[in-house]
């Protein structure tokens, strides 16, 4: 080797220079980024904070001076923070030291080329050429760059002030940096010019030997196509064959890369323009494009940089020339290249796409034809790149007679292309493809390597290496020798191992940096063998060395072929071209593309700027979840849509919408009635073809959904099954278009399993699962939203008609699932989870449970408290007995049982249990005023209890008994609340068992255990009594029977869950449970204030007082329900109408629950109480009609001449027949009266004729039926 180019080691310096000049590039362009970003911007800069304003004025005015008066109170605010200030500017300033650094290197080391005389030319030493020239741009546009930073002079002047303060002496190289950094790009170009001018020689004939490479990298499409460029199916018998070349390597150089070099070269060297060939090579450059990149979104507007410089340096006929052609090769640029990379991008696209295709099918041929996917990526790649900064810098266009200038508004619209997002994907998967079958690449090059290119390289050795000096020879054997050995690698003939670990011991950069060192000592003028001469020998060594790198420099090259990390520098451009992706339908399956291309940011970063990292990243995966969620809301919202139509659709088909086709269907029966009487073979014939017109003319009409038809009452309706009708598929329906655009999306987000992006793994479809779990949470919650109807009125969906909708929500998602591989089964889990509980755990809003709870407590309940509507045991619905115009909705539309089987269905067993338990609050409210009537009358209700046995008595004290009506009232309204609480119970029960049988049987059996246990009754049994002793004979104590309650509660509660009601209400008896523990807590705290009256065992005596005369209270106040109008009971509904007929269930809920609480085992002696006291009451309403002596006596005067002496006096009892009915009921609730008991206490018989007369009163009035089925719902708001 020449001792002097071995002593410089040339070859080394030109790497290793070369990569640190793109790190400071890179941290150059980081920091003018965090100076322009108002997050990262140091208050200090200015336009900061306005307290170091006067201070800079003073500081920049005096540039590059930093001498100061000591005291200056202008620049005081800088002496006062300099420690502060010198840590911040630091990084700044050392930024700025590094480029001083790397340029005095650069001088050094194009001094030292120059000194050896080193002929480069890319087709004998690519690499040191192509090195030596990127060096030359980078330094252009690393020198060029400092122009664009604003805050470079007061980065100087600030950390010298600093640094002087701090050492007392200017830093040692801030007088350079001051005059040469803050340069004017004009200034900064001469400055350029005076530096690399005395190479100018070298680097033309470097630029010359690019005319073939650059040439073909700007050949228009038709002369690809004529060319069959790219078409690995063009000669099928060639299929198999290895792609070779001498230049393989410089194919492949982006074109991006080479004009830079070209524009650069030729701008610092513009006197060498002068030769014709190197003018029409910077004309080819200057034809394609008007911005040149700089760095990365840095770009130049090169046809006004080359004018004004040529202009201020070349004044003579010649430069006005160039300058007048490169004037005209701007317009051609504006003009002409849009349409021809146009057409570049569409021939790539097919082309890629039938690699894709062929290589995805036979992945062997990845081995053969590699060369030719790196190729067509590394085209596809320079158009991508050339399209968006064009995109980014749109042309400036002059205007006006003034010649003022602007860029276009839109160059989205201009420069965009409809079909780049397919372009993209198909280079991301024959990227990934490559990726995938690394393993296959490797061992085909390793075996080409081994059994081709080693015995080539040792024939073309035999004649140079006897001429070569002693270290060019040995390395060159070298070379020779370590290609030869890879034949004898065990691995290579073992063809059953495949793992791409195993390529990972072959290691060729050893022979990659011989081939360098080679390239440059056997280029220089003094070395004894030019490479120049030994065509030959350098061919085979370029493509040796490009089949090294597809072994073990793989991930390198894919990178230079297609590193797409420029996207992450144009943010707004990206999500446009990702914005214009969506809206069109042809490309909605290309758009994953997009964040999967944000994985390549990453690849921007350098070694020499670890803090872009981290920007870098957390900015990637941004943009990757922006996307994945824009996906995921354009699939959520073709979801809903096609949601709306199953909706619409299964709407078509309800029950009720068949209503006006019935009189249609009547009258064609009676029509073929008729037909068939007559048998004119003529008519019969007529009427068939007239039926076959009818139809052939009704298909020849093209209908869609929503066609409207006429039925025979000339009303205009829907036909159902219209929208299958179809001519041909051309015409598309919205429908179509719908299922079209999420059928495309479900496999852009179904094509990606999870993608990589800097620190995280971002999963499309748990993005779309998450958002369609959201979307449905707040689509069903709409669905439930209230509707006004009049000034204090609401309505609700119809839970049947909700159902309905989900079940068409439910058929969509299942049809998604054909579409994209989600979770069905766990959105329908998540969804209708969080709409079993009042608020959703996502975002914390109403859900169905809430609404359907709210409007049936606020609106059915308190109407029916109103008496508006009657609930009816018979037919298990709440019923409207009044007119529209009270209220403007029907109960039975919401509260019968299918309804509520409905309902059950749609919020489940945790719903239906939330609304109930609101309901039971309010039962617990009126608990309360009843307690407080009860004590209002405690003296009365106790002389009451003593003296039930006399009548007289009896009757003066009820008469003296305040608020009975009250009492009555607040039953009625507890006895309402408990009957839609059992339907609510019923209709569960009977979804439960459809959908749960064998969960279900197993709380019925676990029931019947604890019922033989209990003694056949899950109630607490009574101290003593055979069902309170253990199996031993043993008599259970009062705890054992309070803890045997326990469970039995417990067991209820389960019960309830289940819809399954039990004598012992468990809601009921936690409520009381909880107030009389709150009470008795607040009498406890007021006793030890001594405010108050004593607690402990006399207040739970006290409430067990109240209990037995809340049974005193009831038994005298039911005769008072016979005198109200209101109380005549209808034998078609089981009900009286006000309701009264549900204080059976809120009297015995009532006793069963307190007497069990208060008092375990008193149950059934207090029945028995309420019993005697009810009819003893009850009886007197017998004797009120009587003349006899003893019922005036016992019934006070006759009822009809109370009516006369007074209109204050006691009506008479005309539904006494009603209320022994709800005697009856009372007695056949209760879980400790039997029949028998009653019979000893009250005639049956009065019962018996008591329905025997309510039944022949109804049959005598004509009483109306009001059955929920028959009732007509023309006049009543209908919900759709």
């Amino acid at each position: 080797m020449n001792p002097n180019i071995s002593h410089q080691k040339l070859a080394e310096r030109l790497f290793i220079l070369n990569d640190r000049q793109l790190g400071v590039l890179t941290r150059l362009h980081h920091m003018k980024q965090l100076l322009a970003s108002p997050d990262y911007r140091p208050a200090v800069m200015p336009g900061g904070d306005k307290v170091f304003e006067p201070a800079w004025k003073a500081l920049l005015k005096k540039f590059p001076s930093i001498e100061f008066k000591s005291g200056q109170s202008s620049i005081q605010p800088f002496v006062t923070h300099q420690k502060e200030l010198f840590g911040i500017m630091s990084t700044y300033y050392y930024n700025l030291a590094d480029v001083l650094e790397v340029r005095d290197n650069f001088s050094d080391t194009l001094g030292r080329f120059g000194s050896a005389h080193i002929q480069l030319d890319i087709t004998v030493n690519s690499d040191i050429t192509r090195l030596y020239l990127e060096l030359i741009s980078n330094h252009f546009a690393m020198m060029f760059f400092l122009t664009r930073i604003p805050d470079v002079k007061a980065i100087l002047a600030l950390f010298n002030f600093l640094y002087d303060q701090l050492h007392g002496k200017p830093e040692p190289n801030y007088p350079r940096m001051a005059e040469l950094f803050t340069d004017t790009p004009d200034a900064m170009l001469k400055v350029l010019h005076l530096d690399i001018n005395p190479y100018a020689r070298t680097i033309s004939k470097a630029l010359s030997s690019l005319t073939d490479f650059f040439i073909r990298r700007t050949v228009r499409a038709q002369n690809w196509s004529d060319g069959h460029f790219l078409d690995i199916l063009h000669e099928p018998s060639k299929i198999a064959h290895t792609v070779l070349g001498d230049q393989l390597a410089c194919e492949l150089i982006p074109y991006e890369m080479m004009e830079r070099w070209v524009v650069f070269g030729y701008l610092l060297i513009y006197p060498e323009l002068s030769d014709e060939d190197a003018f029409n090579r910077l004309k080819t450059a200057l034809r394609h494009t008007y911005v040149v990149v700089l760095f990365r979104d840095e770009v130049v507007y090169i046809h006004a940089l080359i004018q004004s410089f040529l202009e201020s340096v070349w004044t003579n006929k010649v430069g006005a020339k160039r300058i007048s052609e490169i004037k005209e090769t701007l317009s051609i640029a504006c003009s002409q290249t849009l349409d021809v990379h146009a057409d570049r991008r569409a021939y790539l696209k097919s082309a890629l796409r039938q690699l894709h295709l062929v290589l995805a099918d036979e992945p062997g041929l990845l081995g053969p034809k590699a060369f030719l996917v790196f190729w067509g990526l590394s085209y596809a790649t320079d158009e991508v790149h050339w399209l968006l900064r064009h995109i980014a810098n749109p042309p400036i266009k002059k205007y006006g007679a003034s010649g003022s200038s602007r860029a276009v508004t839109n160059p989205t619209e201009e420069f965009g292309d409809p079909f780049l997002p397919e372009l993209l994907f198909y280079m991301e998967e024959l990227r990934l493809l490559i990726v995938r079958y690394t393993p296959v690449i490797q061992r085909f090059y390793v075996q080409l390597l081994a059994c081709y290119d080693a015995p080539g390289l040792a024939e073309c050795l035999t004649d140079v290496l006897s001429r070569l000096p002693s270290e060019e020879a040995t390395m060159l054997s070298s070379i020779s020798k370590q290609l030869s050995n890879l034949s004898d690698e065990p691995m290579l003939q073992d063809g059953s191992q495949s793992s791409a670990d195993q390529f990972i011991m072959f290691d060729f950069s050893g022979i990659r940096l011989d081939w360098l060192r080679l390239q440059a000592s056997l280029s220089c003028k003094n070395s004894p063998v030019m490479l120049a001469d030994h065509h030959r020998l350098v061919e085979h060594l370029h493509s040796t060395i490009f089949h090294t790198k597809l072994v073990d420099y793989l991930d390198e090259l894919l990178r230079l072929v297609s590193d797409m990390s420029i996207f992450s520098f144009y943010p707004s451009h990206f999500s446009d071209l990702f914005t214009h992706c969506l809206l069109c339908p042809a490309q909605l399956r290309f758009t994953i593309v997009f964040p999967s291309l944000c994985s390549h940011a990453i690849q921007a970063c350098h070694d020499l700027c670890p803090e872009e990292r981290t920007f870098l990243g957390r900015s990637s995966v941004h943009m990757a979840h922006h996307f994945c969620q824009k996906i995921a809301d354009r699939v959520c919202a073709d979801l809903l849509t096609r949601v709306d139509e199953f909706g619409n659709l299964a709407d078509q088909l309800a029950p009720q919408n068949s209503v006006p086709w019935l009189g249609e269907g009547n009258q064609t029966k009676k029509k073929k009635g008729k037909s068939t009487t007559q048998p004119n073979r003529s008519a019969t014939d007529n009427g068939i073809s007239a039926t076959v017109a009818t139809e052939s003319s009704k298909l020849k009409q093209p209908i869609f959904p929503g066609k409207l038809a006429s039925n025979s009452a000339g009303d205009v309706c829907f036909v159902p099954g219209t929208e299958s009708f179809r001519r041909n598929r051309e015409e598309q329906t919205p429908n179509d278009k719908t299922l079209f655009g999420l059928s495309q999306l479900c496999q852009a987000v179904n094509h990606y399993r999870e993608l990589a992006v800097y620190d995280q793994i971002i999963n499309p479809r748990e993005v779309l699962q998450n958002e369609i779990q959201i979307r449905l949470i707040d689509v069903l919650a709409s669905y439930t939203e209230f509707t006004p109807v009049a000034d204090d009125e609401l309505i609700i969906t119809k839970p049947s008609e909700l159902l309905r909708r989900v079940k068409a929500l439910m058929d969509v998602l299942v049809d998604l699932e054909h579409h994209v591989c989600i979770d069905v089964i766990g959105i329908f889990s998540t969804v209708f989870t969080q709409h079993t509980q009042p608020r959703d755990g996502f975002k914390g809003q109403p859900t169905m449970t809430a609404h359907y709870a709210k409007w049936y407590l606020e609106q059915l309940i308190r109407h029916a408290y109103m008496d508006h509507f009657v609930y009816s045991p018979l037919l298990k619905s709440f019923v409207t007995l009044v007119s529209p115009d009270v209220v403007r909705f029907r109960a039975e539309d919401f509260a019968d049982l299918n309804e509520l089987r409905a309902l059950a269905e749609l919020i489940g067993p945790l719903g239906i249990k939330y609304m109930c338990d609101q309901l039971m609050q309010d039962v617990g409210n009126r608990v309360d005023e009843i307690k407080k009537l009860i004590l209002q009358n405690r003296s009365t209700l106790e002389s009451l209890r003593e003296c039930f046995d006399d009548p007289i008595k009896t009757r003066q004290l009820g008469n003296t008994l305040q608020n009975s009506d009250a009492l009555l009232e607040l039953l009625k309204e507890i006895g309402v609340a408990l009957a839609f609480r059992k339907l609510c119970f019923e209709a569960l029960n009977d979804v439960l068992q459809r959908h749960v049988p064998f969960l279900l049987s197993t709380v019925q059996n676990l029931r019947s255990h604890l019922t033989q246990q209990s003694g056949g009754q899950l109630l607490p049994p009574a101290p003593g009594s055979t069902a309170a002793t253990s199996p031993a004979g043993v008599k259970d104590d009062l705890e054992t029977i309070y803890a045997r309650f326990d469970s039995q509660l417990v067991l209820n509660n389960l019960s309830a869950s289940f819809g399954i009601l039990s004598d012992l209400d468990y809601s009921l008896c936690a409520i009381l449970n909880s107030r009389r523990t709150a009470a008795l807590a607040a009498a406890s705290q007021a006793n030890a204030t001594g405010a108050g009256s004593p607690g402990g065992p006399a207040f739970q005596d006290l409430d067990y007082h109240i209990a037995c005369l809340f049974i005193v209270f009831v038994a005298n106040a039911l005769p008072r329900l016979a005198r109200q109008d209101s109380s005549l009971y209808h034998l078609d509904l089981e009900a009286n109408e006000n309701n009264s007929h549900c204080i059976a269930y809120s009297v015995n809920a009532l006793m069963v629950a307190m007497f069990s609480l208060l008092r375990p085992g008193d149950l059934e002696a207090r029945s028995k109480e309420f019993l005697a006291l009810a009819s003893s009451n009850l009886l007197r309403l017998s004797l009120e009609s009587s003349s006899s002596i003893l019922s005036s006596e016992v019934c006070g005067p006759n009822s009809q001449q109370q009516s006369v002496s007074g209109s204050g006096q006691i009506p008479p009892a005309k539904n006494r027949d009603s209320i022994y009915i709800l005697f009856d009921n009372l007695v056949r609730l209760s879980p400790c009266l039997t029949h028998s008991l009653q019979e000893a206490c009250f005639p049956y018989s009065l019962i018996r004729s008591a329905y025997h007369n309510v039944a022949k009163l109804s049959t005598s009035s004509g009483m109306p039926n009001t059955r929920s089925n028959l009732m007509s719902s023309s006049s009543h708001v209908e919900v759709k």
